[in-house]
């Protein structure tokens, strides 16, 4: 496998001490950061993790500098990306968890997500979920 993508939940959990998983996804990217696995977050994925803390500019400029902290890499959507997250959809997840999941198979690479829809649209879609959440 190529790396793990994150889903937003992930990433907001990580950033946010009062969110239910925010020990899991510390955990989790601790594991993954010290096996030296390479994190990806799709731009729109990014955006979504940033609605909340772009309320403020101190809150926005906080968690733009722990996603770089972390050493998260930001994945640019392609068209084939784009049409695939459209065809994901169909497995009854969010478009913007359809760019997590078409990201992640067009890298090779394994899914982190909590959510139990998107969990089970990675199995249908026969991908991985990444072994630090399992």
């Amino acid at each position: 496998m190529s790396g793990c993508v994150l889903d937003t939940d992930v990433v907001i959990a990580a950033l946010d001490r009062a969110d239910a998983h925010h020990l899991a996804a510390a955990k989790a990217l601790r594991v993954m950061i010290d096996e030296e696995i390479p994190l990806r977050l799709s731009l729109i994925n990014y955006a979504e993790t940033l609605v909340r803390p772009a309320e403020t500019q101190a809150a926005l400029r906080t968690a733009i500098e722990a996603i770089h902290a972390l050493g998260i890499q930001l994945s640019v959507p392609t068209p084939v990306i784009a049409r695939d997250a459209a065809r994901l959809r169909a497995l009854h997840i969010s478009l913007a968890d359809g760019f997590a999941l078409a990201t992640a198979r067009a890298r090779g690479a394994t899914v982190a997500s909590f959510d139990r829809r998107v969990r089970r649209a990675i199995q249908s879609a026969g991908m991985e979920l990444a072994p630090a959440l399992g």
